[in-house]
């Protein structure tokens, strides 16, 4: 077993709500709007998210595995 680079670390770690709004410069309501999956406000690919007891998390690879695949080449 292979030990992990700091960069793989820092993309596991666990983010909040207002420190995923800060990586993608957008508004903490969009953060949660880009978490709904039904409803007025809903997304055909929905911010990847944990919906633990304590709030919404996210992991950050998992964010940024997202972000990627929102962009589109024209």
């Amino acid at each position: 077993m292979s030990t992990p680079t700091p960069a793989q670390l820092s993309d596991d770690i666990i983010l909040t709500v207002t420190e995923v709004a800060e990586l993608l410069r957008c508004k903490v309501s969009s953060v949660y709007n880009l978490t709904r999956r039904r409803g007025r406000a809903r997304y055909d690919h929905p911010v990847p998210v944990l919906r633990l007891p304590c709030g919404l998390r996210f992991r950050r690879s998992s964010i940024l595995a997202w972000l990627e695949s929102q962009e589109h080449t024209t």
